[in-house]
């Protein structure tokens, strides 16, 4: 997720700078259980079960030919759960300098799940699923991605928004441990093409992963929906504590 410990109205994050171990805990332990979890929905079909326990149709899966025991589909959705994951892991663990509760960062994962919970869910639901209903008979992942436009545009997507944010990231992080920037704002490397490149980042990849899970029409959506949030609530909630800072 994108950092917001600098927003004045978060209410579930401090701007206090202090070490947070038990809240840094219970975040990565949780991303790590996350993608767990997502993995267990693909790989025992339990995703399916639930579908048809809402009485919808699940989608019929391919072979099973990619790795893990999980068809190439569900492969590729893993791996950007799992890419996910890491990123958060890596920004707690490395990056965050702000003081964490345990409350927030559970609710905060608890967020992060719940979209990632709806994504795997739309992916094996026969309407919305973005699984590609033909090609080889025996797919590999790469295959899939080179038949299917819409994977590969979502899987790029993806992997761009995940690297871009922890890189800015961490070209913040750098800069604000030189003694010499203490107060400054930092608006070199990536941050010189955008002031919130973070957060357009994270709306990227969750673009991304809603288009492979479901198709363009959802992952529109869901950018659509992270464009609006950051732009009326979290962006000018930044400015405004940067602007009295």
């Amino acid at each position: 997720m994108a950092e917001k410990s600098n927003c004045k109205h978060w209410s579930l994050t401090s701007r206090v700078k202090e070490p947070s171990p038990l809240g840094t805990t219970v975040w990565v332990g949780l991303r790590a259980a996350d993608a767990a979890l997502q993995y267990a929905l693909l790989r025992q079909k339990l995703a399916s079960e639930l579908v048809k326990l809402l009485g919808g149709q699940p989608v019929v899966a391919t072979a099973i030919n990619g790795p893990l025991g999980l068809t190439p589909h569900a492969a590729i959705l893993t791996a950007i759960t799992v890419g996910a994951s890491l990123k958060h892991a890596i920004w707690a663990l490395f990056i965050k300098e702000q003081k964490m509760s345990a409350p927030a960062a559970l609710a905060i994962v608890g967020i992060e799940t719940l979209h990632n919970t709806i994504n795997t869910l739309l992916s094996a639901w026969a309407i919305t699923s973005a699984a590609p209903t033909n090609g080889p008979p025996f797919p590999s992942v790469g295959e899939t991605l080179l038949s299917s436009p819409i994977l590969l545009v979502g899987a790029t997507l993806s992997a761009v928004g995940l690297t871009t944010e922890l890189y800015a990231e961490f070209q913040r992080k750098w800069f604000k441990d030189d003694p010499k920037n203490e107060g400054k704002p930092y608006g070199g490397g990536l941050w010189s093409f955008a002031t919130h490149i973070n957060y357009g980042a994270y709306t990227l990849w969750r673009t991304g992963y809603a288009t492979v899970a479901a198709g363009p029409f959802w992952g529109s959506l869901i950018g659509a929906f992270f464009f609006y949030d950051f732009t009326s609530r979290a962006i000018p909630e930044l400015d405004e504590y940067c602007t009295e800072k």
